[in-house]
């Protein structure tokens, strides 16, 4: 009877970890239940029950320092592959990054990467974020930087770019 305790133990213990696993699809060993649960909360919420969780993050998107926000991106299917949406949680409101009036934050057709955080000195920080493109004329797929910047009221775009992807 006890190893068939420890077998239902240890089934359950691999069943949680692989649903810990699956709950975004880019990993972040950093973040904490309470911020994947209201990530994953979020995605349902702004997404709808179709949408995925792709990556979730806590950083100081605003102030330097203050890990206030939360960054939520996912991904909505559709034909062909997905599209990605991003937004952050913070103070109880949520700002979405969008790059056009689609309000996605990549174009269609382009994969996520990751994000990044640029802090500037009297400004507030610059919130990239990457993602795989193929664009036309030019061989294989190449990396797009959308750049925003929270200025008061939103995460305005700031400006967007294409680089070549590292080999």
């Amino acid at each position: 009877m006890p190893r068939l305790l420890r077998s239902l133990f240890a089934a359950l213990l691999m069943i949680l970890a692989v649903n810990q696993v699956l709950a975004q699809m880019a990993r972040n060993p950093k973040l904490s239940p309470q911020d994947l649960a209201a990530a994953q909360a979020e995605t349902r919420e702004a997404g709808g029950a179709e949408a995925e969780l792709i990556y979730a993050t806590r950083i100081d998107a605003v102030v330097k320092g203050s890990f206030d926000s939360l960054v939520v991106i996912y991904a909505k299917p559709v034909k062909g592959g997905k599209e990605y949406f991003g937004l952050i949680a913070r103070d109880g409101k949520k700002y979405h990054l969008s790059l056009d009036q689609s309000g996605r934050a990549l174009k269609s057709g382009d994969r996520y990467l990751r994000i990044g955080l640029k802090h500037e000195e009297g400004k507030a920080p610059l919130l990239r974020l990457m993602g795989a493109t193929t664009e036309p004329g030019k061989p294989g797929e190449q990396q797009r930087n959308v750049d925003f910047q929270f200025n008061g009221s939103e995460f305005g775009l700031v400006g967007q770019s294409i680089t070549p992807l590292p080999k």
